[in-house]
């Protein structure tokens, strides 16, 4: 074969080796430089770092546009926010920054196999290589990426090491009595003398009430209520995990014992005798060998009924031989009572003057569309000005970046000032935006739920079950129902405010019977059937 034919065959058929790794060629870089915390070794001090950066670009002719880092933070992954922001600014460079400059790559990250991932990214993607200052490799071969990926997988092997070494340490406080998490609601830490003393503050002195409150069997709904009455506002979720939790009754149960369940040094809120009885009332830990004693179903309506002349909740109990069970007042003294058959007889013939009639729904369901879109439409327009309003600050922000780190035509304090601003906005619009749940692409769902809730309220309430016959109860009457024992009628001082909107559109003009019409709740209409 001459010259001629394998030049012929060489063009036509031979294949070209691709290589996935873009170049750019440009001598702009970035610098990075991070410590883990205030006590790094000396050698891998901030300042040590940064001159060793500045000292090899200096070497190689290269341009240092944009600095990141220089504080401290964790590499076990890569949320840093400054880590985060460099990585931002490099893939938003299109193709202007070659080099991520860092003094070893455990500076880089400590992710491992993310870490490895988020380099070939940038080498194939953007044409950014990383360069480690003091441990130089290659990365425009093959041999010199599986180095640079070997030494973050012992970046990574390394943390892990430090991390065992650490949770020795610690298990071993943990299992003296000494609490090193974040600490639960209502306790302080003081350190006087290198001694740490956890105590309970103004805060825990009003949780410790709420304990006293389940104890007589209130239901966390109306804790939440008597808290935010004392200025403590608390959601009931958040209370049912503090009756969970141990450390209240000074147990220490943490994942690094291992099951292990030790005595604490800190200050006890309640006794452990209180803190198991509650739990025994209402979902009881199995972690502490306290039997299930569930709600009973056949009194759904304890606790949120209460007597007219004490005000206070109503329990329940059975009499055995008759087995019918009764509410009762449970003020010692009162002799307010009602068979539960009745009371729920009762408590139907309530809900069902808010029923609307399957023939007229579909015109309130139109009704309440038309109705809402009118309340909210302050609401629907806002949410759309805040959403314009991000995506503002969004390019705002791209183009501080370009001014500080590519132009040089800001100074880094009017860059901070400038950025903490518009940080400080995005923060407040979100807060707002969450706000803004109605929207008119979710408003059709909302008011079928709405209008499927209120043509069943009976039946839901009937055939539901024990956990939607409390749900449906707190919808339709957020404040709980009231029982005059003198009249042996229900009283319902405020009504969720949907469907005091939905039963005048219906045209029930009984609900709006001694100013019923004026009462607001912020609760939303929905049910599950």
């Amino acid at each position: 074969m001459n010259l001629e034919q394998q030049s012929f065959l060489s063009q036509s058929f031979g294949r070209k080796s691709k290589s996935k790794i873009r170049k750019v060629n440009s001598n702009l870089v970035v610098k990075y430089t991070r410590v883990s915390g205030g006590k790094q070794m000396e050698t891998d001090s901030l300042d040590n770092q940064e001159k060793a950066i500045n000292d090899f670009a200096s070497r190689n002719s290269l341009q240092i546009v944009a600095t990141f880092g220089h504080t401290h933070e964790s590499a076990k992954n890569d949320d840093r926010k400054e880590f985060q922001r460099m990585i931002d600014f490099c893939r938003r460079s299109n193709g202007k920054i070659s080099t991520i400059l860092v003094y070893k790559m455990t500076r880089f990250s400590r992710s491992g196999g993310k870490a490895i991932t988020m380099a070939e990214e940038l080498r194939n993607k953007y044409g950014i290589h990383i360069i480690s200052v003091s441990e130089q490799v290659d990365t425009s071969s093959s041999t010199g990426i599986v180095m640079q990926d070997m030494q973050l997988v012992f970046a990574k092997w390394d943390n892990a090491q430090r991390k065992e070494i650490t949770q020795m340490g610690m298990k071993s406080k943990y299992e003296k009595g000494e609490w090193l998490a974040i600490l639960p609601p209502g306790y302080d830490l003081t350190i006087h003398n290198k001694e740490r003393k956890i105590s309970i503050n103004e805060e825990g002195k009003k949780i410790q009430q709420a304990w006293k409150w389940k104890l007589n069997g209130m239901r966390n709904e109306d804790i939440s209520h008597k808290l935010a009455e004392m200025g403590l506002i608390m959601y009931p979720q958040k209370i049912y995990k503090i009756f969970r939790n141990p450390f209240y009754c000074g147990l220490i149960a943490h994942g690094i014992l291992d099951g292990k369940v030790v005595e604490g040094n800190h200050e006890k809120m309640v006794s452990k005798e209180v803190f198991f009885k509650i739990n025994a009332i209402t979902e009881a830990s199995t972690r502490f060998g306290v039997s299930h004693k569930p709600e009973n179903e056949n009194l759904p309506l304890k606790i949120f009924v209460k007597c007219s002349a004490c005000e206070e909740p109503m329990t329940g109990y059975i009499v055995k031989k008759k087995n019918l069970y009764y509410y009762k007042c449970r003020k010692e003294g009162c002799n307010c009572n009602k068979s539960a058959k009745q009371m729920h007889q009762l408590f139907i013939s309530v809900l069902e003057k808010y029923a609307i009639k399957e023939k007229i729904s579909l015109a309130v369901a139109t009704g309440f569309e038309f109705s809402l879109l009118k309340k909210n439409k302050q609401t629907i327009d806002q949410k759309a000005e805040y959403e314009k309003r991000l995506e503002e600050i969004k390019l705002a922000t791209e183009d501080l970046d370009e001014m500080l780190y590519v132009k040089k035509t800001i100074p880094r304090e009017k860059y901070d000032s400038l950025t903490g601003k518009l940080e400080k906005e995005k923060k407040t619009i979100l807060e707002n935006l969450s706000k803004c749940s109605l929207t008119t692409s979710n408003l059709v769902k909302t008011i079928i739920q709405a209008s499927n809730t209120c043509r069943n309220l009976t039946e839901i309430w009937h055939k539901g079950g024990f956990d939607k016959q409390v749900r449906l109860q707190k919808l339709v009457f957020p404040e709980g129902i009231t029982f005059d024992k003198k009249t042996g009628s229900l009283l319902t001082p405020k009504i969720n405010e949907a469907i005091i909107q939905i039963a005048r559109l219906a045209g029930d003009l009984s609900i709006t019977e001694k100013g019923l019409n004026t009462i607001k709740s912020t609760k939303s209409l929905f049910a599950e059937k």
